[in-house]
């Protein structure tokens, strides 16, 4: 043997008995794959802000939640979950995935009530791999509305997580112990991280939540080791957080991870082609700018808001396939709901929401900007909450053209002159490199 050979014995031995300290391998991955399909399709969804039926009567301190809930709807979600669930039935999907925020602010009621909701998919081997987001663990502001009153009501605890949401981490082939973080082989080809990048008490709170996300150093090493094994078992990695990888627009502080520049340094390093998020509320999709062969993030928008989206995913050994398809309630609906028109109509009783959300906060904005005629201020309000709303649905890509375009707008040039709307702005100046509502990869 000679003396590389033998080294490099020495050193893959140092490198395993490593990753075997710190916990980071897996079991045999032909144990764990959740289908032998060599075709599988998943769906992933995000932010659903489920808020039990049991924890608001619809009187007046639920109705003033409603009304400051940013364009979420709260209170026919039982009913879109329902439509989601039977949808999935006939589709069959190998797994539902859903990237965090799954409660309105971490109410242990709400987390039970959506597993039982769901529970149908399980019976029917229809996976359901979950991670939190920054409203879902001990937040201090898990709240149930009863008349005027709103009091506190019992939170989600890390160990109930694991409980309630138990799927995934019965069939992972490997759990961080540091977070709820696991690993999931979906078949021999495949391996799905899903990552808990938040920040959260590990106790009770009456805190606030926190906004923003960030990896542990554990947990990075965690999916180092993951990364690694599944490279020797010779599988391709899709990994799943709730925080952005990259800053979509505007959206930077509290919103991108405090650590992105670590994490995309390894998903790179080991060419992970796609990282799955949510958080922001808005359907986008982004490529690293002037980076080839970097990592893509698919952003899901909120199932709650417009236009209640989620994607399918579906994967070849060598190829990924990603299409946004519209919740649709009508084929599922009872005879008494067939008699509710936000039910019947429930896409435009969204975009509603969403306007109306939009439509208080510009217009106190701009109506305090005494310069602006009445016919000027109405002009630029509506430019924006279709700007905003063009973001939030994925409906932004615009090509050069198309934007000089609207540059020229009457709305564009009022709102240009306010730098207190450069948000909203850039949502039109920030991400047009892909389209968001699709996208095919090939390795």
């Amino acid at each position: 043997m000679t003396a590389v050979r033998r080294a490099t014995i020495i050193l893959t031995m140092l490198i395993t008995g490593c990753l075997l300290a710190l916990g980071l391998t897996t079991t045999q991955a032909a144990d764990h794959d959740l289908t032998n399909n060599t075709k599988p399709s998943f769906w992933v969804l995000s932010d659903p802000h489920f808020i039990a039926p049991s924890l608001h009567d619809q009187q007046a301190a639920f109705k003033q939640i409603t009304q400051t809930a940013a364009g979420k709807d709260l209170t026919d979600q039982p009913v879109a979950l329902h439509a989601l669930v039977q949808t999935a039935l006939k589709k069959r999907p190998t797994a539902v995935i859903i990237t965090g925020d799954v409660t309105f602010n971490g109410e242990l009621a709400s987390a039970k009530s959506l597993a039982r909701r769901l529970r149908p998919l399980q019976k029917a081997g229809i996976h359901l791999l979950i991670i939190p987001g920054n409203h879902d663990i001990n937040d201090g502001w898990a709240r149930k509305f009863s008349g005027k009153q709103q009091s506190p009501t019992p939170q989600i605890s890390p160990s109930a997580w694991r409980q309630i949401f138990a799927d995934g981490y019965q069939n992972a082939c490997a759990v961080d112990n540091d977070s709820l973080s696991y690993a999931v082989n979906l078949n021999k080809r495949y391996r799905l991280l899903l990552l808990d990048d938040n920040t959260y008490p590990t106790h009770t709170s009456t805190d606030a939540p926190n906004t923003g996300g960030k990896l542990k150093q554990s947990t990075l090493l965690w999916l180092e080791g993951q990364l690694h094994s599944a490279k020797a078992a010779g599988q391709q990695t899709l990994v799943f957080t709730h925080h952005n990888l990259y800053a979509h627009s505007m959206m930077k502080q509290g919103w991108v991870l405090d650590n992105a520049a670590a994490l995309r340094h390894i998903l790179n390093r080991y060419h992970v082609p796609v990282l799955f998020s949510g958080h922001i509320h808005a359907q986008d999709i982004m490529a690293a700018p002037k980076q080839k062969h970097a990592t893509i993030e698919i952003v899901s928008g909120s199932f709650s808001m417009t236009p209640a989206s989620y994607g399918v995913v579906t994967l070849t050994p060598h190829r990924l396939h990603y299409q946004t398809q519209q919740l649709k309630l009508t084929p599922y609906l009872t005879a008494k709901q067939r008699q509710q028109p936000s039910l019947v109509h429930y896409q435009r009783h969204l975009k509603k929401l969403f306007q109306q959300m939009n439509d208080n906060m510009v217009a106190r904005h701009i109506n305090a900007n005494h310069r602006l005629t009445k016919q000027q201020a109405n002009v630029e309000i509506n430019f924006l909450i279709n700007a905003n709303w063009r973001f939030e649905t994925g409906n932004d890509f615009m090509t050069a053209q198309q934007l000089a375009k609207l540059k020229q707008t009457s709305g564009y040039k009022l709102a240009a002159h306010d730098s207190q709307l450069s948000g909203p702005l850039g949502t039109l100046n920030g991400d047009h490199n892909l389209p968001d509502h699709h996208l095919t990869l090939r390795y």
